[in-house]
């Protein structure tokens, strides 16, 4: 995990309102060249959210955001659409390769090309009450050509923007204690936060890959979490993460 990664994730937990959230939010992927962005509440306790009502905040072009909303572009934005089925980051415009597109739905690309949104990544994210969500990063009149370790910091950025603005939009808070993870524990999700697979985490640890997945699904549980990420995020939150 970069400095960068990690103070942006120190500093979200600062936050009292979601527009110094949002502040933090852009100046952090900006550094990684993405322009503009979106957010999108995609489902809600497990209930799709139209596109339109779901959008929490944007600050795409005005243009492109006109014409999205008079012509529809919500009910055949393939994007969004195929971001509900991906658990990784992915080019806007592999969703080419993805998917068999209709001939609107070609057309929304193309459309979305000649707003100048030249490049962009569809960032899906599962969050706390069975919220699902989507980041939509852009980029104009240039490509977001990234190695895979930076699109996963975005993904990271991203899954902690959400966290965070559901935490301060709702208002029940269970006020339980921080769980508690065995040093083991806290030692294999630390390794996960460098990047580390299961099977990079058993060499360097000499155990078995079996071991070590046993590991994380015992910390999955303590942090009442079901991915990676999010295990990582709160276990920075909580200062689980060894230095």
């Amino acid at each position: 995990m970069s400095a960068s990664l990690r103070t942006f994730i120190e500093r979200t937990g600062e936050v009292e309102q979601p527009e110094r959230l949002f502040l933090l939010f852009d100046t952090f992927v900006g550094g990684y060249g993405v322009d503009v962005s979106s957010y999108h509440i995609t489902a809600e306790h497990l209930r799709a959210v139209p596109v339109e009502i779901g959008l929490v905040r944007e600050n795409l072009p005005d243009e492109w955001i006109d014409k999205y909303l008079s012509q529809n572009f919500a009910d055949i934005d393939p994007v969004i659409n195929q971001s509900r089925f991906e658990a990784e980051p992915f080019h806007w415009f592999d969703v080419e390769d993805k998917v068999k597109l209709t001939a609107e739905q070609k057309f929304f690309l193309k459309e979305l090309r000649d707003a100048g949104l030249t490049d962009g990544i569809a960032v899906p994210i599962f969050g706390p009450m069975g919220t699902m969500a989507y980041f939509g990063l852009g980029c104009v009149e240039d490509t977001l050509d990234l190695p895979h370790e930076q699109i996963m910091e975005l993904q990271f950025a991203c899954q902690r923007t959400h966290n965070v603005y559901i935490d301060l939009t709702t208002d029940v808070h269970d006020g339980e204690p921080a769980p508690k993870l065995s040093g083991r524990e806290s030692e294999v999700l630390t390794l996960v936060a460098t990047g580390l697979s299961n099977n990079g985490i058993s060499d360097r640890l000499g155990i078995t890959e079996n071991t070590v997945d046993t590991i994380l699904r015992r910390a999955f549980k303590k942090l009442g979490v079901n991915n990676r990420i999010t295990a990582v995020l709160k276990g920075i939150g909580a200062g689980l993460i060894l230095p």
